[in-house]
């Protein structure tokens, strides 16, 4: 009996073993006919992947070829934007995956589509039988779809003096140049740019004098602030014998920081020209003294240097110095009613190269730095509103606006430590409180400068202009205004060496062209 239960015992053993070893080897069948297909199938998610990453090269480098395509000159021949278009293609896939790449070039009218076709390599998916995936991408670019006013707003201060007024002519002549390259013949207006020189005032230019918007007439409040009495400056320049220089002081607050237009039912909103006071002989610390004062005033001896200062009638009276003479201070400025205005004119909105190019190799520097005095003159140059009335209607969807604005310094109000406490300049002496201060402090100045920037380029950006902005060789103060002043980060440069200005220049050039092209 136990022998016989034992028998069984091992048949039955035997018999399960069979059926484990028979059960898997059938799972072992279905696993494997099972494989294929989930290797295929990931194969599928990884080739594909694959050809999208490629395609998405494919798709940047198209872009950036009908771009460049877009920027020469319109007599370039279809031949040559094919062979272009392949070479830079194929320079940016040379090493991604893509096989048999093809770029095909059409140019219709202002119309140019690149189209790149070819394959990717599988891995996986060829156990399904495909060797490769198809890749094609194109891109449009329209040239000469915008167009362009264009404000190059630089500084002419004294410390631009040598290297650094060399670089910057040779970095906007170059920009100026490679900018009117791109400019359809058929199409002459597609480009028009100003030059707005600027320290601490701007020249309007002396043919200005009759214009509505220059307080000819003595109407606006600051028109006589730092006389004794009621003046006309175009008078007072006729009777010292001298012609006005063409320099406008700033407007008073909150005129200085808009596009307001300038009318005689407002007064303050004129442009009052620019008239630098002759200093009292009593003031040691004087700057600008080139007349001889009357040594008493009213038959009584007066000492105060600032009434001396302000009294219209000495004009016309001799001259203490020579026109040709020059203060011999940090600003060199030459003495007489135009000290500080020997910045070459604004050249308004013009599509002449020619001019351009010859107004900024004029350049000249002299006198500190007043940022959004500058500033404003460029919004001025592209404004439809005034007083240039040059700028094409805000309305205007085919054009875009934007201002260059490059600067070596932070804004500054320098103290000479006269009876003045600051050299007279596009806002005035410090102690007529047109920027919100009369403090002695340095800083101080700065910052109330530095408050109207900010807002400035604030009302500016509202209004639709895009703003650049370059500082230069600036080892003081922070770097955050201008960056905050630019339209985006992209678009401010901080350079800090001049020589590098070119490179920069160039770089606001192609962002500039890759704006105006519509893809």
């Amino acid at each position: 009996m136990e022998e016989l239960f034992a028998l069984s015992k091992a048949l039955a053993k035997d018999g399960t073993a069979r059926f484990r070893d028979a059960r898997e080897g059938g799972v072992v069948l279905v696993f494997a006919l099972a494989l294929l297909p989930m290797l295929v199938l990931g194969g599928i998610v990884i080739d594909y992947g694959t050809n999208a990453n490629v395609g998405q090269q494919a798709q940047n480098a198209v872009d950036a070829t009908v771009l460049s395509l877009a920027k020469l000159p319109t007599a370039t021949t279809d031949a040559v934007l094919s062979d272009k278009a392949t070479k830079q293609v194929t320079a940016a896939m040379a090493k991604s995956q893509a096989a048999a790449l093809a770029v095909a070039t059409v140019r219709s009218g202002d119309t140019i589509r690149v189209t790149v076709t070819g394959t990717t390599p599988t891995s996986l998916t060829r156990l399904a039988g495909f060797t490769s995936l198809p890749l094609s991408v194109s891109g449009v670019s329209r040239r000469g779809s915008g167009n362009l006013e264009i404000a190059l707003v630089l500084d002419n201060t004294g410390s631009m003096r040598g290297a650094k007024l060399a670089n910057l002519k040779t970095a906007a002549t170059d920009l100026v140049n490679s900018l009117f390259t791109e400019v359809d013949p058929a199409k002459p207006n597609a480009l028009r740019m100003a030059v707005v020189p600027f320290s601490m005032t701007v020249n309007v230019g002396p043919g200005n004098a009759a214009a509505s918007w220059i307080d000819k007439d003595g109407l606006a409040s600051y028109h006589s602030q730092i006389f004794a009495s009621k003046a006309n400056r175009l008078a007072l320049f006729g009777k010292a014998g001298v012609a006005w220089g063409g320099c406008v002081e700033g407007r008073p607050m909150p005129y200085d920081v808009a596009e307001t237009a300038a009318t005689q039912a407002t007064p303050d909103s004129l442009f009052v020209p620019y008239f630098a006071p002759d200093e009292s002989d009593y003031d040691g610390s004087a700057v600008n003294n080139y007349l001889n004062d009357y040594p008493f005033l009213g038959g009584l001896f007066v000492s105060d240097n600032r009434v001396r200062q302000g009294q219209v009638a000495k004009y016309g009276t001799a001259w203490r110095v020579s026109k040709t003479d020059r203060y011999n201070g940090p600003t060199g400025y030459l003495y007489g009613p135009n000290a500080g205005c020997e910045l070459q004119p604004i050249t308004p909105l013009t599509t002449s190269k020619a001019t351009l190019t010859s107004a900024v190799n004029a350049m000249t520097v002299s006198g500190d730095t007043n940022i959004p005095l500058g500033l404003v003159w460029g919004w001025h140059a592209l404004s439809p509103i005034g007083p240039l009335v040059k700028g094409a209607a805000y309305t205007d969807a085919t054009v875009r606006k934007f201002v260059v604005l490059m600067t070596d310094g932070q804004n500054q109000i320098s103290n000479p430590y006269s009876d003045n406490a600051s050299f007279y300049s596009g806002t005035s002496y410090i102690w007529a409180n047109r920027i919100g201060t009369v403090s002695s402090n340095p800083d101080t100045r700065t910052a109330a400068l530095d408050g109207r920037l900010a807002t400035l380029c604030g009302n500016m950006k509202s209004a639709g202009i895009q703003i650049f902005t370059v500082r230069v060789e600036v080892t003081d103060g922070s770097s955050d205004l201008l960056r905050s002043c630019a339209t985006s980060p992209s678009m401010f440069f901080d350079i800090s060496d001049s020589s590098d200005l070119t490179t920069a220049f160039r770089a606001i050039g192609a962002q500039i062209s890759e704006l105006r092209i519509s893809r």
